[in-house]
């Protein structure tokens, strides 16, 4: 185990275990019907609903793109920051539980952080009734103590196998003081079975009356049932753009022009919110087998 306080694009961090890519996989537990799935297939192509915005503009998926993103996803480099989730011990160093009531919006869940677990299948967000909400359901959330900048950042993810759940893989800068403004990285927002939602959003600073809320994203579709195993998720956010992928296989690519920049955590969390909400969604959990965080190759 290593301690680091300062390395590559990393601000803060506790006790991480650093591994290359290939380890980190080998030491990710196996457990039946929650095996790593093959690299999930495109149904077709990659829609969007949304205007670019000033602080991005959409550009077409390159071979570039494709080779870039294999580089750090080749083994050959060593990640600034890895878990899988199985130690309780590092979950409580590096990781902080939130607790919210989400009373906005369609969200059918609260947040609580007796619902975040670490197991021998990694993170587990569990799906249990409620107690103490006004919600009959609770869910789970997580964020990291440690602050980034830009980097590769990827997890396997295994989503829940029930509709109305958000399975979300995301990042929130903090505020700008000379913009007024900070920003949400929604690397995948995952629906059972087979739709990932990939977005940006712009928020405003704390006390900033004169900007809205905004946001510009992504639909994929895929031919796969994301629930049957376990899929990466990732982005390469550079000082430039923001490359997403989904198994190594890059989806989405949004120009940023250095409007989004660090410091940001790292968050994984569940909440039911869509339609289609079963009877009983309880035990039906949200997994994250690992997460990886890669310094930026300097030449990028």
């Amino acid at each position: 185990m290593l301690s680091i306080k300062s390395w590559g694009s990393v601000f803060v961090a506790g006790s991480v275990c650093v591994l290359s890519l290939a380890q980190c996989f080998a030491q990710s537990p196996s457990v039946s019907g929650g095996q790593r799935a093959g690299a999930a297939q495109l149904a077709g192509p990659v829609t969007w609903g949304s205007p670019d915005q000033p602080y991005g503009k959409r550009r077409p998926v390159t071979d570039t793109d494709r080779k870039v993103i294999q580089s750090y996803r080749s083994g050959g480099k060593t990640p600034i920051f890895s878990t899988n989730f199985t130690d309780s011990t590092e979950l409580q160093a590096d990781w902080n539980p939130v607790s919210d009531d989400n009373q906005w919006g369609d969200y059918q869940s609260c947040r609580r952080s007796a619902n975040v677990e670490a197991s021998r299948v990694g993170l587990r967000l569990k799906t249990l009734l409620a107690t103490d909400c006004h919600h009959k359901w609770s869910t789970g959330y997580i964020n990291s103590k440690a602050k980034y900048s830009y980097g590769f950042f990827e997890a396997t993810m295994k989503i829940a196998d029930i509709k109305g759940m958000n399975n979300a893989f995301w990042m929130t800068t903090e505020d700008y003081l000379s913009t007024g403004d900070h920003f949400e990285i929604d690397v995948s927002e995952v629906q059972y079975p087979n739709y990932a939602h990939i977005g940006l959003q712009q928020y405003p600073a704390k006390g900033n009356k004169n900007l809205k809320h905004t946001g510009m994203g992504w639909g994929a579709k895929f031919v796969d049932d994301l629930s049957s195993g376990f899929h990466d998720y990732g982005v390469l956010w550079t000082p430039m753009e923001m490359i997403f992928e989904i198994d190594g296989e890059p989806v989405a690519v949004v120009v940023t022009n250095n409007a989004v920049h660090g410091p940001t955590d790292i968050a994984f969390s569940s909440a039911l919110l869509y339609a289609g909400i079963p009877e009983h969604p309880e035990d039906h959990d949200m997994a994250v087998k690992s997460v990886r965080v890669f310094a930026l190759n300097p030449i990028l």
